[in-house]
């Protein structure tokens, strides 16, 4: 399972174009609905037991960037935005 952090409603439609790439490659996917702090969505996921959290703010979206975050190791890295397969296969890396 996997976890999106989100921090603005103004990218919710990034947000749920860049949920349903992932989920078209079969990788299950939750958007957090609001725009809460992310040592708060974070906590959500780590309670509901993802392991995955990509996290992407202004600074992400500008970059052209996303960060994935196993929740497991606490582990981050930055990774390109498009195209997505860099990021679907440290997705399904960290998954395996």
């Amino acid at each position: 399972m996997f976890e999106r952090a989100s921090f603005r409603d103004t990218r919710l439609a990034d947000y749920l174009r860049l949920a349903a790439v992932i989920r078209a490659a079969g990788i299950g996917v939750e958007v957090f609905p609001e725009p809460k702090k992310l040592g708060q969505q974070l906590a959500y996921a780590d309670r509901r037991g993802f392991r995955v959290a990509l996290i992407a703010g202004q600074r992400e979206f500008d970059a052209g960037t996303i960060q994935l975050k196993d929740l497991q190791t606490a582990q981050s890295r930055d990774l390109p935005l498009n195209p997505p397969d860099a990021l679907l296969a440290a997705i399904r890396s960290v998954l395996a």
